[in-house]
């Protein structure tokens, strides 16, 4: 896209920023409840007629949601957006200061989780495998959402921002690796096969010729017509036993030589994009 289109098409978001911060900053602080004031809507068994009167201009906070499984100590459940994240006021921003670290989120049971990407995870992924990768992805994501609230970036829209870039490396990482590592594997499966096909056909034939020295065949003539029929399936299955090998080793090879470093690249711009899209919308 041209870089003069995509000013032009952002100027407009980048200029209500700061307004849309200013309604933010002035919902959350109307938001929060004054010392003495108790909420109307709590009472004591039989005494529903002896509620607090609600002052003028008074807002009680909700409770923030509950969630519906056991999570960790030192851990928080999966945010819920009840309000839009407010926007980034860029004119706020300052160098990090130290703040209070960023709780880990812990997902529900039996979930794969890795910032916005959610899903089952599957009955054959043990909790040996799942738990550990679950735990990493938040211990990231935490991070990220700790240094951008140093900076004074909102907590939510921190959050909302570190959650997209921790799912967007992971599907930049398996929309660009998983097909680099296949064309790896082929490629690499390919060219190992020859080269194993050949190695185990000088092997047979290594094989053939040493067997009929030590058993004192001449090598011309009517020995040379009786060996052949038996150096032939020697020769072949050395060639094909070779192929197979390389084969596999060419493949693997190839997924990762190839695979890996596309997979990085992937993650890269994935995570990249997914925190731009996180701090934009």
């Amino acid at each position: 896209m041209n870089s003069g289109v995509a000013r032009h098409a952002f100027r407009p978001v980048l200029g209500a920023l700061p307004l849309a911060v200013a309604i933010a900053c002035a919902g959350i602080a109307q938001a929060i409840p004054q010392p003495g004031v108790t909420d109307p809507g709590a009472s004591s068994p039989g005494s529903e007629h002896a509620l607090s009167p609600r002052q003028p201009g008074t807002t009680v906070t909700p409770p923030a949601p509950q969630a519906e499984y056991a999570v960790p100590e030192n851990h928080r459940p999966i945010p819920v957006e009840t309000d839009p994240a407010p926007a980034i006021n860029w004119q706020e921003l300052h160098a990090p200061e130290p703040i209070t670290p960023v709780e880990p989120i812990a997902p529900p049971p039996r979930t794969v989780r890795i910032g916005e990407f959610v899903t089952p995870a599957p009955d054959e992924l043990p909790d040996e495998i799942l738990n550990p990768v679950n735990d990493a992805a938040a211990q990231t994501e935490a991070v990220i959402s700790t240094g951008l609230q140093s900076v004074g970036i909102n907590p939510s829209r921190s959050d909302k921002i570190a959650a997209a870039t921790a799912g967007g490396a992971v599907l930049g990482a398996a929309i660009v690796g998983i097909p680099s590592a296949i064309g790896g594997a082929v490629g690499g499966g390919l060219i190992g096969a020859g080269v194993g096909a050949g190695i185990g056909a000088g092997i047979g034939v290594a094989i053939v010729a040493g067997t009929a020295v030590a058993a004192g065949v001449p090598t011309g003539g009517l020995g040379a017509a009786i060996a052949a029929p038996a150096a032939v399936p020697i020769i072949g299955g050395g060639a094909l036993i070779g192929a197979g090998v390389g084969a596999a080793v060419g493949a693997g090879l190839g997924a990762v030589v190839i695979g890996v470093p596309a997979a990085v690249l992937g993650g890269v711009a994935g995570g990249a994009a997914g925190g731009f899209l996180g701090g934009a919308f």
